[in-house]
C-alpha cells in the first residue's frame, strides 16, 4: 500500500460522504477524456501513462459535483492531461465496461498501470486538494514501479456441474433463503447493517418462495421494510422510490429515481398487500404507478424512459414550492436493458391493477421495442429522444432480459409477434453470445469468472426458451437445461458472499437466476 495515512483519511471522509451516484457529459470538460469503446486501453499503451478511468452516469448527482468542483480545477486538470491517459465511460451506456472493472456506483474510479494491469480503484467523489494528492501519488508510486494492487485475484474456483440434480438447486434454494432471513436487520429492517435499499427480486422471489414459519417471517419483515422505505426513501408528492439510503435508519437517500426499481417496488407493495394489506402500501404503489406513467413516460416516443436525476434540495419541498422551480431533469434516453426490466414487472403488476392506462402504456412499450428488433440485423443498446435514433450495439444483458420480456408479453396477451421477437432475440443471441463448448451464453469482453452476473443472464434466456417450449407445447426445453445446469452449482460462492457482504445488491442476481431455475426444477420430474 502506497497511500500515506493522511490521504487515506481523505479518502475514507469524502467516500464515506459520496458512495454512489452517475454521470455527466464529459463534452467539453477541461480535462482531456477520451471516450471509452473496447479497444482504447489497448491502442495507447504505447504512450506509457497511468490510466484515468471515470466511470459517470448522466442520472448522478455527486458525478456532477465531481465535474464542478475537482475536475474543473486548473491544477487537478492540468496534473491529469499532462500525467494520465483519461477515459470517461458512461456507465449506463458502457454497461459491459462497468461489469469489465466491478465498478461500485457512480463515479467511479480505476486507475490502471501503463500496462493496463489494475494500480487501484475506489467508489465516491473526492474533492480538488484530496484528489490532486491522490493523482500526484498515483502518479509517483507508477513511476516508481510501486503499485496498491496490481491485479484482482479470483479466489474462488467453480467447478460445473455436468448434470441438472434437483437436490443441488433445493440446496441452492435453501441457502439463499436463510442467507437472506438471516441478515434482516430486525430494528431497522431492509438487508443489513450499512446502506439500505428495496430489493424487488429478492423480496418477490423470497415471498414466492419461503416456506411455512420463513414465509411467515418474510412477509412479516418485508412488510415492515416497504413501510419504512415510504417513510425514508418515498416522494409523497410525485410518487416514487429513490435510490437507496446511505445509513442503517434509512437517512440521506440518494434521490435519484430509477424506472426499473420503482416497477419492481410497485409490484412487490401490490404483492404484500394482497396478503397483509396495509392502507400505506396500497397508496404508494399507485402513486408510484402514476409516476411511472406520468412523469417517465414519453408519450411522443410511446415508451417508458429510464431515470430521473437526483436533486438534493427539491424533494424538501412542498407541492405548492415544486411548482415554481424545474424539476429534477429525466434523462431523454431509454436503455434497452432497463425498459426490459422495467416492463416485466409491470406485466406481473398488471394482475394487481385494472389500471387501463397502464396496460396500453405498457403494450406500447413493447411495440416500440419490438419494432427496433424486428427491423433491425442487430439490436441497439439505446435510444436517444433528442436524436430520435437507436445508438450502440446491444450487450448480452439486453438480449437476455428482452428474451425473458417477450416470452413473458407473448403468454399474457397471446401474442404471435411478441412471440417472433423473441425467437429472434434468441436466435440472434445464440449467434452471438453461445458456447458451443460450454452450452453457455458468454460475453467475450468478460472473464468467465463473472460468474453472478452471468448467472443471470443465462438465466434470462432459459426463462425465455422455457416460455417458448410451454408455446409450443412441449413438457421441458432441453435449451434451457445446460443454462441452469452450469450455475446450479455457485451455492459455495452464495455462502461466501453472504458471509462478507457489505452491499446487498448481489441477491438480485441470485433471486433471478433462482426464479428460472425454480421454473425447469417444476417442469418435469427429470428435465
Amino acid at each position: 500500500m502506497t497511500l500515506n495515512k493522511k490521504q487515506l483519511l481523505f479518502l475514507v471522509t469524502f467516500l464515506l460522504l459520496t458512495v454512489t451516484a452517475s454521470a455527466f457529459e464529459h463534452i467539453g470538460s477541461t480535462v482531456n477524456f477520451m471516450e471509452y469503446e473496447p479497444k482504447v486501453i489497448q491502442k495507447n499503451l504505447h504512450r506509457q501513462k497511468p490510466f484515468f478511468l471515470l466511470f459517470a452516469a448522466q442520472w448522478c448527482h455527486w458525478c456532477h459535483v465531481f465535474n464542478d468542483k475537482t475536475l474543473a480545477d486548473e491544477k487537478v486538470y492540468h496534473y491529469l492531461n499532462k500525467n494520465f491517459v483519461n477515459i470517461f465511460i458512461d456507465a449506463d451506456i458502457n454497461s459491459v465496461a462497468y461489469q469489465k472493472y466491478k465498478a461500485k456506483g457512480v463515479p467511479y474510479t480505476v486507475f490502471l498501470n501503463p500496462d493496463s494491469s489494475l494500480y487501484f480503484k475506489y467508489s465516491g467523489t473526492l474533492y480538488a486538494k484530496p484528489f490532486l494528492e491522490i493523482i500526484q501519488e498515483v502518479n509517483q508510486s507508477v513511476k516508481k514501479g510501486l503499485s496498491v494492487n496490481r491485479e484482482e485475484k479470483e479466489a474462488f474456483q467453480y467447478y460445473p456441474p455436468t448434470q441438472f440434480n434437483k437436490n443441488t438447486l433445493a440446496n441452492f434454494r435453501r441457502t439463499f433463503v436463510k442467507g437472506v432471513l438471516d441478515n434482516f436487520d430486525l430494528e431497522e429492517y431492509g438487508i443489513g447493517n450499512r446502506a439500505k435499499s428495496i430489493l424487488p427480486e429478492t423480496f418477490i422471489y423470497l415471498l414466492n418462495t419461503a416456506k411455512d414459519k420463513n414465509r411467515q417471517d418474510s412477509l412479516r419483515w418485508i412488510s415492515a421494510t416497504l413501510l419504512k422505505a415510504i417513510e425514508k426513501i418515498y416522494d409523497p408528492v410525485e410518487g416514487g422510490f429513490f435510490r437507496y439510503a446511505e445509513t442503517r435508519d434509512w437517512q440521506v437517500p440518494h434521490y435519484e429515481k430509477m424506472a426499473g426499481l420503482n416497477a419492481g417496488t410497485a409490484l412487490l407493495l401490490y404483492k404484500v398487500d394482497q396478503e397483509k394489506p396495509h392502507p400505506k402500501l396500497k397508496k404508494a404503489a399507485e402513486q408510484t404507478i402514476e409516476y411511472l406513467s406520468n412523469t417517465l413516460y414519453n408519450a411522443d416516443v410511446g415508451s417508458f424512459l429510464s431515470f430521473q436525476e437526483a436533486d438534493t434540495s427539491y424533494y424538501f419541498l412542498n407541492k405548492n414550492r415544486r411548482a415554481n422551480v424545474d424539476p429534477p431533469f429525466v434523462i431523454e434516453k431509454i436503455f434497452t436493458d432497463n425498459l426490459a426490466v422495467t416492463l416485466n414487472y409491470l406485466l406481473e403488476a398488471l394482475n394487481y391493477t385494472g389500471n387501463k392506462s397502464l396496460e396500453k402504456k405498457v403494450l406500447s412499450s413493447l411495440d416500440f421495442l419490438a419494432e427496433m428488433i424486428l427491423n433491425n440485423e442487430r439490436l441497439f443498446h439505446y435510444y436517444s429522444v433528442p436524436d430520435q435514433k437507436w445508438r450502440a450495439k446491444s450487450g448480452l444483458a439486453d438480449y437476455a432480459f428482452q428474451a425473458k420480456l417477450f416470452q413473458h408479453a407473448a403468454a399474457k396477451f397471446q401474442s404471435e409477434r411478441f412471440r417472433q421477437v423473441a425467437q429472434k432475440i434468441l436466435h440472434v443471441a445464440q449467434r452471438e453470445y453461445f458456447d458451443v463448448e460450454k452450452q453457455i451464453f458468454i460475453d467475450p469482453e468478460l472473464a468467465a469468472e463473472d460468474y453472478e452476473y452471468l448467472m443471470e443472464m443465462n438465466g434470462g434466456f432459459a426463462f425465455g426458451f422455457m416460455e417458448q417450449t410451454k408455446l409450443t407445447g412441449a413438457q421441458t426445453s432441453s435449451s434451457a437445461v445446460p443454462l441452469i445446469t452450469y450455475y446450479s452449482g455457485l451455492e459455495e460462492l452464495l455462502e461466501v458472499r453472504l458471509w462478507a457482504a457489505n452491499d446487498w445488491e448481489f441477491l438480485e442476481r441470485y433471486a433471478s437466476f433462482l426464479n428460472a431455475a425454480d421454473q425447469l426444477y417444476a417442469s418435469s420430474t427429470n428435465p
